[in-house]
């Protein structure tokens, strides 16, 4: 029983320290319902967030890091380009890389699909 009570002081005194922090401990029960029902939504929203984009994001930052590194992106196996047996429908292709199976930087593809070719 002693551990049981030492944890429910300790509850409440953290949850006293969340109050004077934010000063709730003046408003009204309603104000704190509204108050900590906002803070909940923020931090839920903060924390998807966080786990549907930050992953994407620290492996575009890793892999522009590698190129300033290495000056190849093609040697650290992330955003290398297709070759001609790399699958079908050029699922390994860059935008604009579509129209031909190696990929260039020359820009001809853009000018077929405009027509100018």
């Amino acid at each position: 029983m002693l551990y049981a009570s030492d944890m429910i002081r300790w509850l409440q005194r953290k949850r006293y320290q969340y109050e004077v922090t934010f000063s709730l401990y003046m408003l009204t029960p309603t104000e704190k319902f509204i108050f900590n029902t906002f803070l909940l939504l923020f931090i839920s929203m903060i924390i998807v967030a966080a786990s549907l984009y930050l992953p994407e994001h620290v492996m575009k930052m890793a892999s522009r890091a590698w190129f300033y590194y290495a000056g190849d992106e093609t040697a650290a196996g992330v955003g290398t380009r297709a070759g001609p047996g790399a699958g079908a429908g050029g699922a390994g292709l860059r935008q604009g890389d579509a129209g031909r199976a190696g990929g260039g930087k020359d820009g001809r593809d853009v000018l077929n699909m405009l027509g100018a070719l």
